[in-house]
């Protein structure tokens, strides 16, 4: 397998919505789960044998990609790990807890610092923290279909001056890789997430090599726990016996489906719950492609397949 990273350094917002389910464009997430990132790698290649071979690529486990996780500067975060390992310390400090609980990503230079103070030093969140911009909140006007026309509100990521997220790529085979290469460079174009005909979600793309460090927790197959770095969900079939014993967290995820051909007008998708990243399991997985179309014209995969890195505590 070739490991692969990836900077995506938006030029202009960004409007992800948060996995609650709920009207989202009042708020805003700032990552990009990995099967959201597949679907819009589908509509960069709808229209052309690409989109047959990208799924084809992802369906064998040929290719894989994380979450678009933050970074700031030469600085890459992790997901927090979803781990229990009863310090005693931190469950009588009600302070220490809320501000564990508050972080979202490890620092990568910090990660081994962070799992060895879950059961032996004293965890500083403070070292841990970071900023990656800020979320934007503008206020629009409907007009089409409103009489009287009415005002909502708009939120949207931007990033701050050398933040921005990446993704980590791996694939056997080189033209797999070249496929992930293109459609991103023309996903930067076209834009990624909600209010793409405002100009919004446009990217740059830098391929970069994979730090020696993250390197070594990619290929770590046997630690104790693998940790996901993006969405994921084995088939049915494997799925009691991939969550035994592991520590996880669920996200649901739904949507709209972006598709001109799928059905006259614009449908949801299926809701489906998947395994959150930072989710450490005892052993990885090849993740189910799922069908989530629901009597339209062609079929609506959500892939989960994501990739891992070893968890040593």
């Amino acid at each position: 397998m070739e490991y692969s990273l990836y900077r995506l350094n938006f030029t202009t917002c960004l409007h992800i919505g948060r996995d609650t389910g709920a009207v989202s464009l009042d708020s805003s997430r700032m990552a990009i789960h990995a099967d959201t990132l597949f679907a819009a790698l589908c509509c960069e290649a709808a229209g052309d044998e690409r989109l047959g071979k990208l799924v084809e690529y992802f369906t064998e486990g040929t290719l894989a990609i994380s979450d678009a996780l933050p970074y700031a500067g030469d600085e890459l975060f992790l997901p927090r790990p979803v781990l229990f390992t009863g310090n005693r310390r931190r469950e009588g400090d009600a302070v220490l807890k809320k501000a564990l609980k508050g972080l979202e990503y490890i620092p990568l230079s910090l990660f081994g610092e962070y799992l060895r103070g879950l059961n032996q030093a004293e965890v500083e969140p403070d070292k841990l923290k970071a900023c990656f911009g800020q979320q934007v909140v503008t206020t629009r006007v409907a007009l089409k279909g409103k009489n009287p026309p009415l005002p909502y509100h708009l939120a949207a990521w931007r990033f701050a001056t050398g933040c921005g997220l990446y993704i980590i790529a791996c694939w056997e085979q080189e033209a797999a890789g070249q496929l992930l290469a293109s459609l991103l460079t023309g996903l930067g174009l076209t834009g990624i997430g909600g209010k793409q005909s405002s100009g919004w979600g446009k990217f740059e793309v830098s391929r970069d090599s994979v730090p020696t460090e993250l390197l070594k927790l990619l290929k770590d197959e046997e630690a104790p726990y693998q940790m996901l770095l993006g969405t994921a969900l084995p088939p049915d079939s494997e799925l009691d016996e991939v969550l035994e014993d592991g520590w996880y967290s669920l996200v649901r995820r739904g949507g709209f489906i972006r598709s001109a051909t799928y059905a006259p007008g614009q449908l949801k998708k299926r809701t489906i719950y998947m395994l959150a990243p930072g989710s450490c399991l005892r052993r990885r997985f090849k993740g189910g492609m799922f069908d989530l179309s629901d009597n339209g014209a062609h079929p609506v995969w959500r892939c989960g397949n994501s990739l891992f890195v070893g968890v040593n505590l």
